[in-house]
């Protein structure tokens, strides 16, 4: 006996594109949000064509996963169905002392979107995107047990945009997230080892999109935090015993220098250090589970993203782009970013997409992170941190229907 409400029967019934998006969403739910990303715990950029471009995406949407970029962007898209999927192989080496410890990351990280045209002004959709951390050293670094850190969260955006002018629209979606958090070998720092807990958490997004004129496209996206409920086994270890996520601020412009030629840029602020967890520093005087107990002192990002497109001819359009982020962890933190290494600020990308006559797309992208050390000074002093990316790809399936 179906467990599904006679509506969602009906709608999913009614909507292969809709149908589709739903079951890969339930397939793919469990590995999302498990990425050794560098803008902090996220993917550098969301949606398989925005990959290509590094990312640039607030003034140029294109795909139904660009609620995750602005909400306002899925007013552009068309009626569609996309996932894609990024692999990511990382090696990671922490040295303490004279001790080396070294791990080798393999992962999967999907994301996805659909969207609807309901009518000239209005359009509703739903994307679904993930971020986290996961390592494991299958070793004691810091304790008596193997060191690793495991942080998934997926979230999902149900988005809603409306035409308020000729050429100027608004979304706004609500984001409802599920964590997953888990941490061992930091006995000898003062941390036990509890094991995995969950937490469900919400939040919002806003943007907007203007076509200035027929060459020039602007955005402008908020989104708040996502409070998330406290993890109950890291109560008393973390601040506050939660990983929210910060608010992020985006503003973005497109350029199409002829039909067939786009230029987008973007700059994106991430508030990272107003969150416990991730923004106090490790020498921090509260004890564990307090607000100003110690945390990974990760500093506030802003990051500059550069892409450009060439629609070769009716089948094949081709990309390159750039992300550039400012320091994430400082030396001083150099301790505990043994368990998020996530030093890698920049990333070169080159993509390319092949448009089938039937509706379906396929897109392509490969990215370059150069490998980046952090050398402990201060508190952290003796610890070094190299984090290598061997192997980042992302490839994307998308039917415009």
């Amino acid at each position: 006996m179906s467990t599904l409400s006679a509506p969602t029967e009906k709608f999913l019934r009614a909507s292969t594109p809709a149908r589709w998006f739903a079951y890969s969403v339930i397939f793919t739910l469990p590995l999302a949000g498990t990425a050794n990303a560098n803008d902090g715990v996220l993917l550098f950029g969301y949606g398989a064509k925005a990959m290509g471009m590094g990312g640039a995406s607030v003034a140029l949407p294109q795909d139904s996963v660009a609620s995750a970029n602005n909400p306002a962007g899925m007013a552009k898209v068309g009626n569609r169905v996309d996932m894609d999927v990024t692999y990511v192989r990382e090696s990671i080496e922490t040295n303490v002392g004279s001790n080396r410890y070294s791990d080798m990351v393999n992962i999967f990280v999907p994301t996805g979107g659909y969207n609807h045209v309901v009518d000239e002004d209005f359009t509703w959709g739903v994307s679904m995107f993930g971020q986290g951390v996961m390592l494991n050293y299958k070793e004691p670094v810091f304790g008596t047990k193997s060191m690793m850190s495991n942080l998934q969260q997926t979230v999902i955006a149900p988005t809603l945009t409306w035409q308020i002018a000729p050429g100027h629209f608004l979304g706004i979606s609500p984001r409802f997230a599920y964590q997953k958090f888990e941490f061992a070998g930091m006995e000898h720092l003062g941390y036990a080892s509890p094991g995995a807990d969950k937490a469900y958490g919400a939040g919002f997004a806003v943007g907007y999109l203007g076509e200035l004129n027929d060459r020039l496209n602007i955005g402008l996206a908020y989104a708040s935090p996502i409070w998330f409920q406290k993890l109950d086994r890291y109560r008393d270890l973390i601040p506050d015993g939660r990983l929210n996520m910060p608010q992020i601020m985006s503003a973005g412009m497109a350029f199409h220098l002829t039909p067939s030629i786009t230029l987008a840029a973007d700059y994106q602020w991430i508030d990272w250090a107003r969150e416990g967890t991730y923004g106090n520093r490790m020498t921090e005087g509260g004890r564990p589970g307090e607000s100003d107990s110690p945390g990974f002192g990760w500093r506030n990002q802003r990051i500059a993203r550069f892409g450009a497109s060439w629609e070769v001819d009716h089948n094949w359009t081709v990309r390159a782009g750039a992300s550039l982020a400012t320091e994430l962890v400082p030396a001083s933190e150099a301790t505990f970013a043994a368990l998020a290494p996530l030093i890698q600020r920049d990333h070169y990308t080159v993509g390319a997409t092949y448009s089938f006559d039937n509706g379906f797309e396929l897109t392509g992208s490969y990215i370059v992170a150069p490998g980046a050390t952090l050398n402990g000074k201060g508190p952290s002093a003796g610890v070094k941190v190299r984090a290598e990316s061997d192997c980042v790809v992302n490839v994307g399936i998308g039917y415009k229907f």
